[in-house]
């Protein structure tokens, strides 16, 4: 299952993307899963688009818009 994850590090977050609702305890045992092999990375679900996404928060502040 963890074969095509992008590379991701401790501090980043996951972003699983399926294209139909899971069930609540199929979704905590996929957190629990990648948490183990992957420590100190968050997971986030969304629905509706399918696909794999790192969200890795930056040092520096992020621009302002005007």
């Amino acid at each position: 299952m963890l074969s095509n994850v992008p590379m991701v590090r401790a501090g980043d977050t996951l972003i699983l993307c399926f294209e139909k609702p899971q069930r609540n305890d199929d979704l905590k045992r996929i957190a629990d899963e990648v948490t183990a092999v992957l420590p100190g990375v968050k997971v986030a679900v969304m629905e509706g688009v399918t696909g794999l996404a790192v969200f890795r928060p930056s040092e520096e502040p992020a621009p302002t818009v005007m």
